[in-house]
């Protein structure tokens, strides 16, 4: 009998997208799947798209309503507890995954038992209304001949990213081995593809297999993108100092703070710089070193001019 795959789906508010993503699933050609979902407190009739969409499933199913907990990372972890499979996969239920998402990497752990996990390297995006935005998103591994696991590694840390977990595969005992997500930072995939690479480094078990091919549509939604870029600070600040105390700050994730802090005073948000400077101590040093560059204190007297200019125009417009 072929080994089962457990595609665990988190959601919260995606009634308007539940539907699709789930037709994705029932369209696997790969026979042994199963569905957990992990709703958290949806207020927008969710769960009932959901109960209604699941009737028509070929694959059993799991669906837990929960109250909202606004914690990612757990509410996959419930997930992983609940799922049954030998292999587990990720889905968050407003991306769209094609037909061979699942076979053609359980084609390849059929071939190689002992491998740990397979995922692709690059993915389709697309927008609320179901356009696509960019045909292919290249990760960073994308056609790249990768030797080992230190080098998976090597390149978290360097790129903060590797691929996306959606539709990747995962030994189901080694996610449990290393304890799934942290659910006392934010960071849902960045934690535990760290994770994933450092587990298989320190147990000997190297095998994976990388797939340059798409398999996933991935829906990225129109955002505040100020704020993202303070959530991914946030995050590789918390990541960082768990998983790589010892090392510098990554030159990706000192770019975010900076264009974090020339964006913030674009904008006049002298508070937001001053709650980055308070959560970490490394991200103050990062900040006041970029404040005290040259070309911070060129950029801010060019605001300021063109500041000034602004209000001189408007000088007598009001009545």
């Amino acid at each position: 009998m072929q080994p089962t795959c457990s595609i665990v789906c988190t959601t919260y508010n995606h009634a308007k997208f539940a539907s699709l993503s789930l037709a994705s699933i029932f369209k696997q050609d790969y026979p042994n799947i199963e569905i957990v979902i992990v709703d958290d407190g949806s207020t927008d009739g969710n769960v009932d798209v959901i109960r209604e969409t699941l009737k028509s499933s070929p694959f059993p199913y799991v669906l837990i309503a929960q109250d909202n907990t606004g914690n990612i990372p757990m509410n996959v972890n419930r997930g992983i507890a609940a799922a049954t499979g030998d292999y587990i996969s990720f889905l968050s239920l407003d991306d769209i995954i094609f037909e061979d998402a699942i076979s053609s990497k359980m084609e390849i752990v059929k071939n190689r038992p002992d491998t740990v996990f397979v995922a692709n390297t690059c993915n389709t995006e697309i927008n609320d209304a179901g356009a696509t935005t960019k045909v292919m998103f290249k990760s960073p591994l994308y056609e790249v001949d990768v030797p080992n696991v230190e080098f998976l590694l090597e390149t978290e840390y360097e790129k903060i990213g590797t691929f996306y977990l959606q539709a990747v595969i995962i030994k189901a005992d080694a996610i449990r081995a290393f304890g799934g997500m942290d659910e006392d930072i934010s960071g849902d995939d960045l934690i535990l593809r760290t994770k994933l690479f450092k587990y298989m480094i320190a147990h000997g078990t190297r095998n994976f297999a990388l797939i340059h091919e798409l398999a996933l549509a991935y829906r990225k939604h129109d955002a505040n993108l100020h704020k993202n870029v303070w959530n991914q600070i946030k995050t590789v600040a918390d990541w960082h100092a768990r998983y790589f105390p010892d090392r510098p700050f990554p030159g990706t994730g000192r770019s975010w703070v900076k264009m974090f802090v020339n964006r913030s005073l674009k904008a006049g948000d002298k508070h937001a710089i001053q709650k980055a400077r308070d959560y970490s101590p490394v991200l103050a040093d990062i900040i006041d070193q970029h404040l005290r560059s040259w070309k911070c204190k060129m950029r801010v007297f060019k605001n300021v001019v063109k500041s000034a200019f602004a209000n001189v125009r408007n000088v007598g417009k009001t009545p």
